[in-house]
């Protein structure tokens, strides 16, 4: 079934989607913002960087990109044949109760497809390397990835990079917070290694960045800097609030002091 909806953004259904994935979705249709980014995560490869109110759907525009990768794994017959490990994906999110909340979440989704997840955190030390290598899905802080990407490169650890297929990046805005340099060498230490030579031909020379907020301000340099294309350039504003904000002007009583409120009035709202 194609495109519904006769407003600027079109609805598109969930039956879109290969039989395999649908269950992921617990819904019928995608909402306005998620249809109206469904040709850029489902039906291409390009990088996008996406800026949206809180509460309008980013989330499935990162699963509906997951299963863009997971793809590659479906059979003629839309079976869905999957080699654990082959392909990685890396979710890198700012706070680690957001990490283990996509874990929960995602483990259940995607669990029945057979994908394995794993959470490296600070609250997290139980995997080692062959856990990694065998993971199809890596929920992490910026802080972790590049501390174990730096140990990595010293002892012969990052064999698993050149797997490494997409990268969603959540809370993008983190770049302008003084522990932005930790997700800003995490980008660039997996773009240097993806230009490498000998990576030419692995998952990794062709790596898909998606990058999410609900406040950018300078969405179009994120998007040269993470090389994603016009159409992969998403904004949306606040009439994709789910609850409309609603924003009033309060008055107060003119101050003795030009520089001090001594009495605010109040104001029924």
């Amino acid at each position: 079934m194609g495109p519904l909806g006769g407003d600027s953004y079109a609805l598109r259904c969930v039956s879109d989607l290969p039989p395999p994935f649908r269950p992921v979705f617990g819904f019928r249709y995608f909402n306005s913002l998620q249809g109206e980014c469904f040709p850029a995560c489902y039906l291409s490869d390009v990088n996008m960087v996406v800026s949206a109110p809180t509460g309008s759907g980013k989330t499935a525009l990162f699963e509906l990109c997951i299963l863009r990768l997971l793809s590659r794994f479906l059979t003629p017959d839309w079976r869905f044949s999957l080699v654990k490990g082959t392909l990685k994906t890396i979710y890198i999110a700012p706070m680690k109760a957001l990490v283990q909340e996509k874990m929960r979440d995602w483990t259940a989704k995607l669990g029945t497809l057979g994908i394995n997840c794993l959470e490296m955190t600070g609250d997290s030390e139980f995997y080692n390397k062959k856990a990694i290598h065998d993971s199809d899905l890596i929920l992490t802080t910026p802080e972790k990835f590049d501390s174990m990407s730096r140990n990595g490169i010293r002892d012969g650890g990052l064999g698993f990079f050149s797997d490494i297929a997409l990268v969603l990046i959540d809370e993008v805005h983190l770049l302008n917070d003084p522990r932005g340099a930790s997700l800003e060498a995490v980008v660039s230490r997996i773009k240097m290694l993806s230009r490498l030579g000998h990576m030419r031909s692995s998952p990794l020379a062709n790596v898909r960045f998606i990058a999410v907020s609900a406040t950018i301000s300078n969405a179009e340099d994120i998007a040269e800097w993470l090389l994603a294309p016009p159409e992969g350039l998403k904004r949306f504003g606040e009439e994709m609030r789910p609850v409309k904000l609603t924003t009033k002007v309060l008055g107060y009583a003119a101050a003795k002091n030009d520089f001090l409120f001594e009495r605010v009035r109040k104001i029924p709202i």
